[in-house]
């Protein structure tokens, strides 16, 4: 399927959209083409509507159940109203200057940027509370989950004056988001992930305890992933403007083993502590990335649902 609409839907691609001006309507834009082919594909559960029911639990009031549904699948599942599949969710996007690299037209920051701006846009439309939090070294914004539509204008307004720069501090904007995030909800943070681990994880840990979902859409360049240089050349660091002479075919090895130690390290810490973490490529079509999201968000309604079901039955 995901051919198919990468096909079909050709404008997901980031480096047409990059040259739309308007994030608002490229957002728009992108979620409208999304969801149709969602709508068209084949399967339960693979829609936005579908949010709106989850499997019946003993102890359910029977009225809710989808008889028509349990026709089609031989499945119980009951309706699910507003109130119960409502989300609370807090994008923290990574605004460090290395997240201003780019190989080709688009750079890490401009897939996090429209990703960010399309993630919000199927937030609103699910009626879930949304908030930004943008960060480098510093905290650059922070705007409170809400919804309405004057939340999504702002979210759009503040993603769009974003530049990034300076060092990261991807700890200290973890630390922050438990602080003014007293509540229960989704944390997606958006980031190259330049960052030593033991820090890193020790803050993502602490928002799992704290029981907030996470999320990490790790944001990588396609050179940064293949390291591709032929020629011999001056490298610099963009967050703290060191400069290194290197001579790729040299260090390609090396460099390629070190990057999979430091990511599949982490990667195997946030599965250990069920923290959902995906690294996407800047180059690819955003579609997987709102899959990726989709299914993350379906799951954790399912989830909040199923404790409050046993927290019911309990008190019986």
């Amino acid at each position: 399927m995901r051919l198919a609409m990468q096909n079909e839907y050709n404008f997901i691609d980031p480096d047409v959209l990059l040259r739309m001006n308007d994030l608002l309507l490229m957002a728009r834009t992108v979620v409208d083409g999304f969801t149709t082919g969602l709508h068209r594909s084949a399967g339960f559960g693979s829609s936005i509507e579908f949010a709106q029911y989850r499997a019946y639990v003993q102890g359910d009031d029977p009225r809710f159940v989808d008889w028509d549904l349990y026709a089609r699948t031989d499945r119980l599942h009951t309706k699910q109203y507003q109130e119960e599949t409502n989300l609370r969710c807090t994008l923290l996007v990574d605004c460090s200057a290395s997240m201003g690299y780019a190989s080709g037209a688009v750079t890490k920051f401009d897939y996090a940027r429209m990703l960010a701006a399309c993630l919000a846009m199927m937030l609103y439309r699910q009626k879930d509370a949304v908030g930004l939090l943008g960060f480098e070294r510093e905290l650059k914004l922070f705007i409170s989950p809400r919804y309405s539509s004057q939340q999504l204008r702002r979210i759009f307004v503040e993603l769009n004056d974003l530049v990034p720069s300076g060092e990261t501090d991807i700890p200290a904007a973890l630390h922050y988001a438990g602080d003014v995030l007293p509540l229960r909800g989704v944390i997606i943070l958006i980031s190259d992930l330049f960052q030593p681990p033991e820090e890193l994880l020790h803050f993502l840990k602490l928002l799992k305890a704290r029981r907030h979902d996470v999320l990490i859409f790790q944001i990588s360049d396609p050179a940064e992933q293949t390291f591709p240089f032929e020629q011999s050349m001056t490298f610099l660091d963009a967050e703290n403007e060191k400069e290194l002479y290197v001579v790729p075919h040299s260090v390609r090895e090396e460099y390629l083993k070190n990057r999979e130690q430091h990511f599949s390290g982490i990667q195997r810490e946030c599965l250990a502590t069920e923290i959902d973490l995906e690294e996407f490529c800047s180059a690819e079509p955003l579609d997987r990335a709102l899959h990726y999201f989709l299914m993350r968000r379906n799951r954790t309604v399912y989830a909040a649902a199923g404790r409050r079901n046993r927290m019911a039955i309990g008190g019986r």
